[in-house]
């Protein structure tokens, strides 16, 4: 019996050892922390579409994994394994442990990404009450709750959804996530609402991951390349050149490198900046933007904060620059007069004028005063718009220091901008975006200051938007900038195709665009075939226009403009498959 007993244990010996079985998630995160965690596996419920971590749940439970690597490999349904993982707790209250949220992660983690279909995890129905322990890190759905807030949303930020039993949870809608960065409206009216449960510092909060998973249509992406429109930005870059920390952020090398990452991502062919200090800190950046940038610095300003332009000369040419001096000496903050660029752009025949501002800012102590400074500089200002540019396309940005549409001093008082408010010829492009509660400043009161006015009859209006730098920097509001960059993007005149689609067999030309009662496309078909035509609004309805198969010929359309909504619409002509997309501007 002995020698059968070491003959099996011999066996066993040379029998080579098997791969270690995972172990639950839920057995994983009972471990204490900064224990190894050896081996887990699961579904992946959020990689790229929130920042910094990704979710992965089995059926026993979630768990957040903090390691970037992965975050951007995988995506949502990926079956993955995730082995030599530290187990660590983020955000928990100081001294107070499993107020946070348990996540994986260290230098030594390794993951797989199993080879298998993906299949996303089913939401799990729940109430508001029974979010907690038990359903961190999982992906869940809560039903007929209706939203706090009303608007339009924000990154970083929360807000707040509540049951018909008064019961609240917090929704977090992250810095990465395509709800916050593309500023989706806040949905009215009863909902369900999906994300994944976190937790941070003692409170639980609900991350939704896509538009959808708050009742939202699916993003549609802006198609229209850049070639074929001519943006602006306007940024204050807060005390950028300030040799010491007193002022701006305290890491100015950080600062630096960051408004390059900023700038080499939006690519605009003309940034008007504000709170500019010296050429020698301009140039840092200008030199350093991928495209050779060219800049101008208001060097007649004789504040500390200067006003400047960067601009791409191979899409913009300088005409001229200078100081808009209007006013009398207390004007514009003491002298920081709008600084002025006359330019040529490409595929433009005419000259286009920008008129970059900041306008006096408000202290406590002398809020009335400054809010009428600001009221009388605007005023001044439109008269000598009107006096000397009244023929000119013109494109006035920057800090307005206040909003547009009323004021942060009194409520009861007019706003300092009404001026060009009542005069029809301007379109406020940055109104609607403050009415719905957005904000481009990021300091102790956040606010909309940031503002974009134009009066640009040859150049087509498209879109406006507040740039989400802070979807992909850190810390964003302390390190670069306390102010978020706000893009303006024109059609360039005359007919444009969305894509740069050269097989399409077909040339459209549109006329006239914008168009208020009727409108016409011509089409030229080289060499025939099937001919389909239809109109797509933004929110992705379409209206069929042609659908025929001809012979070589010009065929001439009549576009339904009566049919249509003011708006931005997209002409899809397709010949036996290929396309050409043509954007159509409506106006009434």
């Amino acid at each position: 019996m002995k020698t059968r007993t070491l003959l099996l244990l011999v066996c066993l010996s040379a029998m080579p050892l098997m791969a270690q079985d995972p172990i639950s998630i839920a057995d994983a995160k009972k471990q204490d922390f900064n224990s190894t965690v050896t081996k887990i596996a699961g579904r992946v419920t959020s990689a790229v579409q929130l920042s910094n971590t990704c979710y992965l749940q089995d059926r026993t439970g979630g768990i957040a994994v903090f390691n970037e690597a992965m975050r951007t490999a995988v995506k949502i349904g990926d079956s993955v394994v995730v082995e030599n993982a530290t187990l660590t707790e983020f955000g928990n209250t100081t001294g107070a442990p499993g107020t946070g949220l348990a996540q994986l992660g260290g230098t030594g983690l390794k993951f797989t990404v199993i080879p298998v279909p993906r299949e996303e995890p089913a939401p799990k129905s729940t109430t508001i009450p029974n979010v907690g322990e038990g359903n961190e890190a999982t992906l869940i759905k809560l039903r007929k709750v209706k939203m706090v807030e009303t608007g339009r949303f924000e990154g970083n930020r929360s807000y707040s959804a509540m049951d018909n039993f008064g019961n609240d949870i917090v929704i977090r809608i992250d810095r990465a996530c395509e709800i916050g960065t593309n500023n989706l409206e806040i949905p009215t009216g009863e909902i369900d609402i999906t994300g994944v449960v976190s937790q941070f510092r003692g409170t639980y909060q609900l991350l939704p991951r896509l538009a959808q998973d708050m009742g939202l249509p699916p993003i549609i992406v802006d198609t229209v390349s850049k070639n074929r429109t001519l943006d602006l930005t306007t940024w204050n870059l807060e005390w950028y050149g300030w040799a010491d920390t007193t002022r701006g952020p305290k890491n100015k090398d950080l600062q630096r490198q960051r408004i390059r990452t900023v700038m080499d991502t939006i690519k605009a062919d003309i940034y008007a900046l504000q709170e500019v200090l010296t050429d020698e800190a301009l140039a840092a950046v200008s030199d350093s933007i991928k495209g050779g940038y060219k800049r101008f610095l208001a060097t007649d300003v004789t504040s500390e904060q200067k006003l400047a332009y960067i601009y791409n000369p191979e899409t913009v040419t300088p005409v001229s620059t200078g100081l808009a001096v209007n006013g009398g000496a207390r004007a514009w903050g003491n002298g920081r007069f709008p600084f002025r660029m006359t330019f040529s752009a490409k595929n433009v025949p005419f000259n286009v004028v920008v008129f970059n501002i900041h306008a006096k800012a408000t202290s406590d102590s002398t809020a009335a005063d400054d809010y009428g400074r600001r009221k009388t500089d605007a005023e001044t200002f439109h008269e000598y718009l009107n006096n000397f540019y009244k023929d000119s396309n013109v494109i006035v940005m920057g800090d307005f220091n206040d909003r547009l549409l009323a004021t942060t001093v009194d409520s009861t008082l007019p706003s300092c901008y009404s001026v060009f408010l009542n005069d029809k010829t301007w379109n406020p492009t940055t109104a609607d975006m403050e009415r719905q509660g957005l904000s481009s400043y990021l300091g102790f009161n956040r606010s909309f200051l940031d503002h974009i006015l134009i009066r640009t009859p040859g150049l087509p209006f498209y879109r406006t938007y507040i740039e989400t730098p802070e979807r992909y920097l850190t810390s964003f509001s302390s390190t670069v900038s306390d102010h978020r960059p706000v893009t303006l993007r024109l059609y360039y005149p005359g007919p444009t195709s969305v894509d740069d689609e050269t097989s399409a067999p077909s040339f459209v030309r549109v006329s006239p665009n914008p168009m208020t009662t009727s409108g016409m496309a011509e089409v030229t078909l080289e060499r025939g075939g099937h001919l389909t035509a239809e109109l797509v609004s933004l929110t992705g309805e379409r209206m069929v226009v042609a659908d025929e198969v001809l012979p070589a010929q010009i065929r001439l359309l009549t576009l339904p403009v009566e049919r249509l909504a003011s708006g931005i619409y997209t002409l899809v002509i397709g010949i036996d498959g290929a396309t050409t997309r043509t954007p159509i501007v409506v106006t009434r």
